[in-house]
């Protein structure tokens, strides 16, 4: 899918903590560079560490990969935890200023990291896990706890009923007129058919290439919703094409 930065700088809680930790750990390097007399060996090792697990942070996602590499990026961040906490002890206690500010920028970085070992960990459905699901591009890009084995599951079962249903519909449009017409004619309500209604595009997803199931929808576009059951719905695009999309980035045309 590329690297995108907006996926971190349009998400408040990624954008923030990277911004903690990198500002701490910029504190900490200033104050070390200052007092280098009074720098342990391993504190140099530490901060081009910690620095390295935040560049790793930021790459996985901006390159939506973060949900493929918790596990590795939890290993790294309890490493980082352990070496920052001893150092955070060995020099807040110093009785020179600067080396008690560097801790300071430390204790930043540790609180981040502890947080992000919540956000990793965290698994579907748990409060932390949903509340990242609406982080990237403002709209969920990243998806690192999406349960996607349940939407593909939905996808499957409801698939052969979508498919059939819009078999007499060339696009969205002829489709949505279809089922209105006859919730007219039976006089039940727009929705009590088949559950679908029109929707639009909030931003731009590219699909997986190594996932069949999912779409790739542009900003704006006009799709029709099959089910919207779970963190991924099932849409009928203009061209046909019916698939997956994150419910995030779609918004219910209200008429």
């Amino acid at each position: 899918m590329g690297f995108q930065l907006r996926r971190l700088y349009s998400s408040p809680i990624f954008s923030g903590t990277l911004g903690l930790i990198f500002a701490g750990l910029l504190v900490s390097l200033i104050c070390a560079c200052f007092k280098t007399v009074y720098i342990e060996a391993t504190t140099w090792f530490m901060i081009v560490y910690l620095f390295m697990l935040a560049f790793a942070l930021l790459v996985t996602i901006c390159t939506n990969t973060l949900h493929k590499y918790r596990l590795a990026l939890l290993a790294m961040i309890s490493i980082g935890l352990s070496l920052n906490v001893g150092h955070i002890g060995y020099y807040i206690n110093a009785s020179v200023g600067v080396l008690q500010a560097m801790s300071a920028g430390l204790i930043f970085v540790e609180i981040t990291l502890f947080f992000w070992v919540l956000i990793l960990g965290s698994g579907p459905g748990t409060y932390l896990a949903d509340l990242c699901d609406t982080g990237a591009d403002g709209m969920g890009n990243t998806l690192p706890m999406a349960n996607v084995s349940k939407a593909r599951t939905s996808y499957r079962q409801t698939m052969n009923m979508a498919t059939n249903a819009a078999a007499g519909a060339s696009t969205v449009t002829d489709y949505y007129s279809s089922e209105l017409n006859q919730s007219v004619m039976s006089g039940k309500p727009r929705d009590s058919i088949t559950g679908v209604y029109k929707a639009r595009a909030l931003y731009a997803y590219d699909a997986n290439p190594d996932d069949p199931n999912e779409v790739s929808i542009a900003k704006d576009e006009v799709m029709l919703v099959i089910d919207d059951s779970g963190k991924w719905w099932q849409v009928k695009k203009d061209d046909g094409s019916v698939g997956i999309a994150p419910s995030n980035y779609i918004t219910r045309i209200l008429s």
